[in-house]
């Protein structure tokens, strides 16, 4: 199994955000499934960081439902700075 870069993982999912939008979740799933049925595991590896970091990209853009609430509610009582 080869080893691969984070620089060569995160520019793949940038340039899954540019080409796909909201959509590169699902077209790495489809893509690490297409990869692992035709018994590709390297790549489908590969693919999985990198929806892997996608993932934890978007954890940061998007504040689940715990965090959300929470921030909407000390905006609306004046708590953040």
């Amino acid at each position: 199994m080869r080893s691969f870069s984070e620089k060569d993982i995160w520019a793949e999912v940038r340039a899954a955000e540019r080409q796909h939008g909201d959509r590169a979740e699902a077209e790495l799933a489809r893509r690490i499934h297409e990869l692992t049925a035709a018994e590709q595991f390297d790549e489908a590896s590969f693919w999985s960081a990198v929806a892997a970091r996608l993932k934890q990209l978007h954890d940061i853009k998007l504040p689940g439902p715990s965090v959300l609430p929470k921030l909407l509610n000390e905006i609306d009582s004046g708590k953040t700075s």
